[in-house]
């Protein structure tokens, strides 16, 4: 392993393990303050075609449940994504209803039936991630896959993470994808 990619993988260890030691109450209210930034950005407001995450609660990262439903409301596209573990790629799905999702065997809630969007009408990504930095970095859970869907689109990129795993710098490598705005619970960055 590179030094850097192991300098990745230490963070991303420490920053989950920290993650994963947020309280329920503490994890909603960040949650809450991050969704509600997320609102208020007129690239969102704008959008006819979201990409949203599905939030692993139980992992506590930043919770969707109430984007999503916003955005169902609204009679917009809400797209999500799959994981293809087999060859780390992620396929992209309108989710017409929150009453669709099933867990996968990894414990990730996907929509049972595949109903695949074109990601170039995409407006806007929210996107899940370990850690960021104030330069647009983003540092995800090592697999790769946002990264690869990433650099196939030109929608707006929002990162959305806890203020302390914000970071003035963390390790990148040269295919990681820059976000647009990094939202969290204290700040709406646009590097």
């Amino acid at each position: 392993m590179s030094d850097l990619r192991k300098q990745k993988s230490d963070l991303r260890k420490q920053v989950l393990n920290q993650r994963q030691q947020l309280d329920s109450k503490a994890w909603q209210e960040k949650s809450e303050k991050i969704t509600e930034k997320v609102r208020q950005l007129n690239e969102f407001r704008n959008a006819n075609a979201v990409h949203c995450y599905v939030s692993m609660n139980d992992r506590n990262e930043v919770a969707t449940d109430s984007l999503i439903d916003d955005v169902l409301k609204s009679g917009r596209q809400l797209i999500v994504p799959v994981t293809n573990f087999e060859d780390g790629t992620l396929t992209h799905s309108l989710l017409p209803a929150k009453d669709i999702l099933k867990k996968n065997e990894w414990g990730v809630k996907e929509p049972a039936k595949i109903n695949e969007f074109d990601i170039s009408k995409l407006d806007i990504i929210l996107i899940p991630m370990a850690a960021a930095d104030i330069k647009g970095n983003r540092l995800g859970y090592g697999k790769g896959f946002y990264d690869r869907f990433l650099k196939e689109s030109s929608a707006f990129k929002v990162g959305m993470i806890f203020h302390e795993f914000l970071f003035d710098e963390i390790p990148t490598e040269s295919f990681d994808e820059k976000l647009d705005a990094i939202i969290t619970d204290r700040e709406v960055i646009f590097p």
